[in-house]
């Protein structure tokens, strides 16, 4: 079954600024398909990127609920910022109207990850190029995630994937956390 017509869409406009947390000793855009991440279109040819609206939401995605972070972890990452310079179409999970094709929050937040890529290989069935979703360690529901479809596995910079500005994590990010949500940064000894 494919995603109704209709379905919410939002298009994320190609000079509207981006983030996202890596690594740093990897690759800055990686597309998952394995079925780790919450969703990974398993199964197709594809795989998610996970970006966010505002760097706040990269940071709540990729640290989630562990709230003592020591400063290695934190250094030993990037923060991109990026403009993908190309509109795309994402399936709106944040949308109310999205209700009445049988979404609700626990799409994005269940523990089991089943339902949640068997809608992603729906979204890209129906030609949708991602999704935005609520940030589920977010418990205020004010951040969002973006989960971008294209070719799995590690992409090169290109038209398609443009270098944007990758720097180490801003000390004012990890202040920001640390005041909204109580992470902790531990300083290395």
């Amino acid at each position: 079954m494919t995603l109704a017509k209709g379905f919410p869409r939002r298009t994320l406009k190609g000079d509207r600024e981006i983030y996202r947390i890596h690594r740093s000793d990897l690759d800055v855009w990686w597309l998952s398909c394995d079925g780790t991440a919450r969703f990974d279109p398993v199964g197709t040819e594809l795989g998610a990127c996970y970006l966010a609206e505002r760097p706040l939401g990269a940071w709540v995605e990729v640290f989630r609920k562990q709230m003592m972070l020591a400063e290695a972890e934190v250094q030993g990452r990037s923060l991109l910022s990026v403009r993908l310079g190309r509109n795309l179409k994402l399936a709106d999970l944040t949308s109310r109207r999205a209700l009445q094709f049988g979404v609700t929050a626990s799409l994005g937040a269940d523990q089991d990850y089943a339902a949640s890529q068997a809608f992603a290989v729906e979204a890209v069935k129906s030609g949708f190029d991602g999704l935005r979703y609520l940030v589920r360690h977010d418990p205020a529901q004010k951040l969002y995630g973006l989960a971008v479809f294209a070719p799995a596995g590690a992409a090169t910079t290109s038209a398609q994937w443009p270098p944007g500005r990758d720097e180490p994590i801003p000390d004012d990010l990890g202040d920001e956390a640390s005041r909204l949500f109580g992470y902790r940064v531990m300083p290395t000894p």
